[in-house]
């Protein structure tokens, strides 16, 4: 497969945690304090994910160009 038709998935997973991070102030504005700090733990926790899997995808695009 080439760089050119592989999947970009990592940038989806930094636009759920967005939407995650954004999602307690817009919807849930009187939410209670837990809340909040799940959807920021959780939304951490996509953000790593998001950062991983960009590694895997930059390190395959550097595989398939030598």
């Amino acid at each position: 497969m080439s760089s050119r038709n592989a999947p970009q998935v990592a940038v989806w997973y930094f636009v759920a945690a967005t939407f995650l991070f954004a999602s307690t102030i817009l919807f849930f504005p009187d939410a209670d304090v837990w809340v909040r700090i799940a959807t920021i733990v959780v939304g951490l926790l996509i953000v790593v994910a998001g950062g991983i899997q960009l590694g895997r995808e930059i390190k395959a695009r550097r595989q398939e160009s030598r």
